[in-house]
């Protein structure tokens, strides 16, 4: 009879406890989620892969992307950095209006970081200078082994170029851009990628690798609005791709973890994560009335989204 009560009380304490992990988990996200000029209702959360699982609650989402680049709002952490009304954890960070052609906002602009993933805008752009885009790639060992094989490639496969570019800006592969470096030439094709931003000006950026797995591959805010201004006045295909929510190519299909999709004023952008760099992300946004184009780079960030939200709530 002990025993029956011990097992009977120790259920009711377990009990207890998961309720009261979830509605503290509940409260956390009221918490953020009332926080001025942030919606909660603009979040999807409900992305379907099939690689990574996430617990929010009691309800289980799955997400297909890389390790490194997984970054779902978690709300106990924002909570934590967002004591403050407003914060901003980025250590860099600029908003340009376009439209104006007038900086807005801007901290550390011209400070010289590691970017992580936001390297694949430059990555694609070349591939399309240099590549043709019926080309075909076929998948090696070598390419399959890069950290982070988020395109689920398989030894043997081929792709024809333009194909490629929907993992690496949907998922953010670091092995799609493997893929390009190596059909042109490694050594090369990085070499034409830093020619690049030298020639269009943004000149403190270098890259030692394609993909953004490097901490080497540096850039300054300042520089990324000049790539990204560069990218949607010449070559806007590479920003439609990163708004895709889905591609589907023979087995595989790839699904976009970005969280602004579901916003109608998302107009495109790239997001990157490695230790090195913490949180980074480029994203274009259309606002007010008459709709102006803003240019968001975040840098450094503990809470990408939630700072891209705050920076937008500034000058709205």
């Amino acid at each position: 009879m002990k025993h029956f009560f011990y097992i009977l009380f120790g259920g009711l304490i377990a009990i207890g406890c998961g309720v009261g992990f979830t509605y503290g988990s509940a409260a956390v996200v009221r918490l953020v989620a009332s926080h001025p000029g942030f919606d909660l209702s603009d979040f999807s959360f409900s992305e379907s892969a099939s690689a990574h699982t996430l617990i929010s609650g009691l309800k289980r989402t799955v997400r297909f992307s890389a390790h490194e680049e997984e970054d779902s709002l978690n709300f106990t952490d924002t909570a934590k950095t967002q004591s403050i009304p407003g914060t901003v954890t980025a250590t860099e960070y600029i908003v340009k209006n376009n439209t104006t052609g007038e900086v807005i906002l801007s901290h550390n602009a011209d400070t010289l970081v590691p970017i992580a993933s936001l390297t694949k805008l430059v990555t694609a752009v070349v591939a399309r200078r240099l590549i043709d885009s019926r080309d075909r790639i076929t998948i090696t060992d070598e390419i399959i082994a890069t950290y982070g094989n988020t395109a689920a490639f398989t030894k043997g496969e081929t792709f024809v170029a333009d194909d490629l570019l929907y993992p690496l800006l949907m998922v953010s592969s670091n092995d799609a851009a493997e893929a390009f470096a190596r059909r042109y030439g490694r050594k090369k094709f990085i070499a034409a990628m830093n020619d690049f931003t030298q020639e269009i000006g943004a000149y403190r950026t270098y890259f030692a690798d394609p993909s953004g797995l490097s901490p080497y591959n540096v850039s300054t805010a300042e520089d990324l609005v000049r790539i990204m201004d560069w990218i949607r006045t010449n070559d806007p295909k590479i920003i439609d791709l990163t708004r895709l929510k889905s591609k589907t190519i023979r087995t595989h299909t790839w699904t976009n973890p970005t969280h602004f999709l579901s916003w109608s004023y998302y107009v495109g952008g790239k997001n990157g994560y490695i230790p090195e760099a913490q949180r980074t992300g480029v994203s274009l946004f259309e606002l007010g009335e008459p709709k102006n184009l803003y240019t968001v780079v975040i840098l450094g960030s503990l809470s990408r989204d939630v700072d891209v939200v705050n920076l937008i709530g500034k000058i709205r």
